[in-house]
């Protein structure tokens, strides 16, 4: 099973080179650094036997809280690691106060969707062609 570790700067590299791999507009290691450094803003990697599997990174401003992003790793996905990433955060959240945790997923990421119903999460808006290929941005939320 993987392990949770808290994320720090010094993890940027890593996960701006896992981003890369999930995501058509992928965060840099600078822009990974900076939020890292923010108030508020905090997160876990999942990883087994020294291999990264996956991470969530979010923050909580006042009584919300938003993942910011969550990933995992090609082969590592359907394992329950995006699970245990997302229930991290959420319990993260609620030990600093969020009332809500919110999140916003592509409209075309239907395994995503899946695993955000599943553990709660309601659709409360849409962004039209939010993103850079004209996919809306579902805007998504559930009490912590």
């Amino acid at each position: 099973m993987s392990e949770l570790a808290p994320l720090t700067a010094a993890h940027a590299a890593l996960i701006a080179g896992m981003h890369h791999v999930c995501f058509a507009e992928p965060w840099s290691e600078k822009a990974m650094t900076e939020l890292l450094v923010l108030p508020g803003v905090y997160g876990w990697l999942a990883s087994a036997e020294g291999r990264p599997e996956g991470f969530v990174m979010a923050r909580v401003a006042a009584d919300e809280a938003e993942i910011l992003t969550i990933m995992v790793l090609p082969p590592y996905r359907r394992h329950g690691v995006a699970q245990r990433l997302l229930q991290a955060a959420l319990d993260n959240a609620k030990m600093h106060g969020a009332q809500k945790m919110y999140l916003e997923v592509a409209s075309s990421n239907e395994n995503a969707m899946q695993l955000y119903t599943k553990v709660g999460f309601v659709l409360v808006g849409r962004r039209k062609r939010y993103y850079a290929d004209g996919v809306d941005a579902l805007l998504l939320a559930r009490d912590v």
